[in-house]
């Protein structure tokens, strides 16, 4: 069987981590990236291209993808009857029964973790072993048959190096996305790490060993997708010694609590050499009645401070976000959150506006207007208009 797994990125810069994983669990299968830029006819002839009489093709989708994606593989679905396609990814994946249901084009959907879901669906021979994959949705004669959850994977060294010595040769300059981690300590409501709970690290021997290749590659930069990269101090500060004991011209970004910091991990981030690192630190509001409504665990004020710190360090970008749109959050208050943060100086401050994710809890939440299709961005609140929201809009522009 040839099997080729493909994505639609958000920009020609951006690579797919999810991808690389499981082509590291399947080596016989085969990536083909395409952005959101191309057109849906570039996408299908290229891919048509490649398929033969037994091809597996994956895809991985998210919300800035998912509308592209599905006119894709409806076409292709019709010149190749025969393909078989499979889905995965957040936006497909927390309800894959009405994924296959309302998209009778797709064979396969994969929720939850992947690695192991597809090396079991390629190894597979017929249905009575599909039965048997955990994590897995599938069509059968007709009918939508939803596989019991596959269990986390504890020990996420058992998982493949995402990327090859070859591969990162091709980064040389370049962005590339890691992990150290999977999950996130916290449980805010708008956020799809909230659905799992608990954080699994991969071992710091394993960590540094990949740092260690990426920087004799001399890739431009690395952005870690930790949800929250320094939610360990001890596990945080033995990493950021090391990259500052091997600095290069290899650029750090990490998105962190910065309340959860002690004096020594800030100490050592001051003591970084300039542009070693940049920072994203999500304060999103500081409204205390909306903190506790999305369930978010934060100290405004300690971040205050070690921005502050940080900033007068002046060595490393500082990012900071806000989101509009959360609960009990009127124009008045929103303007004292972002007022707040912009006080703190931040390199960049992203205005960023609520998304109602599927499976996110902050659905659960009465009263809100939202877009029906993906990103199901917030269109009015309980507490905010929709003329409001324009106009943060309008904001949003002058602080891009």
């Amino acid at each position: 069987m040839k099997i080729i797994l493909s994505t639609l990125n958000a920009k020609y810069v951006h690579h797919a981590l999810a991808l690389r994983y499981l082509s590291k669990s399947v080596p016989d299968a085969r990536v083909m990236a395409f952005t959101i830029n191309h057109t849906v006819e570039s996408v299908c002839a290229e891919l048509y291209k490649k398929i033969t009489t037994d091809t597996l093709l994956g895809f991985s989708v998210y919300i800035w993808n998912v509308e592209m994606t599905l006119r894709v593989l409806a076409r292709l679905k019709k010149v190749a009857p025969q393909l078989k396609i499979l889905l995965g990814g957040p936006e497909v994946s927390y309800d894959p029964f009405e994924t296959l249901t309302a998209n009778t084009f797709v064979d396969y959907v994969i929720y939850g973790e992947g690695e192991n879901t597809f090396k079991a669906l390629c190894n597979a021979n017929d249905c009575v072993s599909l039965h048997s994959i955990e994590g897995l949705a599938f069509r059968q004669d007709g009918q939508v048959i939803v596989n019991p959850p596959r269990p986390l994977i504890q020990d996420l060294d058992t998982i493949p190096s995402p990327y090859t010595s070859a591969e990162l040769a091709a980064f040389e300059g370049k962005m590339l996305y890691y992990e150290t981690s999977r999950g996130c300590p916290f449980t805010c409501s708008y956020c799809l790490s909230s659905t799992t709970h608990g954080v699994r690290f991969f071992s710091l021997d394993r960590v540094l060993a990949d740092l260690r290749a990426m920087l004799d590659h001399r890739v431009g930069q690395v952005k870690f997708v930790d949800r929250t990269f320094n939610c360990s101090n001890v596990r945080t500060k033995a990493i950021v010694t090391f990259l500052i004991q091997n600095a290069a011209q290899t650029n750090f970004h990490f998105e962190i609590a910065a309340h959860l910091m002690d004096d020594a991990l800030l100490a050592l981030l001051k003591s970084a050499p300039t542009g070693l690192f940049q920072l994203e630190i999500g304060v999103q509001s500081t409204h205390a009645k909306t903190i506790q409504a999305i369930h978010r665990q934060t100290d405004f004020e300690k971040i205050a401070t070690h921005v502050k710190a940080l900033r007068q360090a002046d060595n490393m970008h500082l990012h900071l976000d806000v989101i509009a749109g959360l609960p009990y959050e009127d124009y008045e208050a929103f303007q004292k959150t972002f007022n707040d943060v912009y006080a703190l100086k931040p390199h960049a401050l992203q205005l960023g506006f609520l998304k109602l994710l599927k499976g996110a809890a902050i659905r659960d939440f009465e009263g809100y207007t939202y877009c029906d299709c993906a990103p199901y961005e917030v269109l009015a609140t309980p507490w905010l208009t929709h003329a409001q929201l324009l106009a943060l809009k309008r904001m949003e522009d002058m602080v891009e």
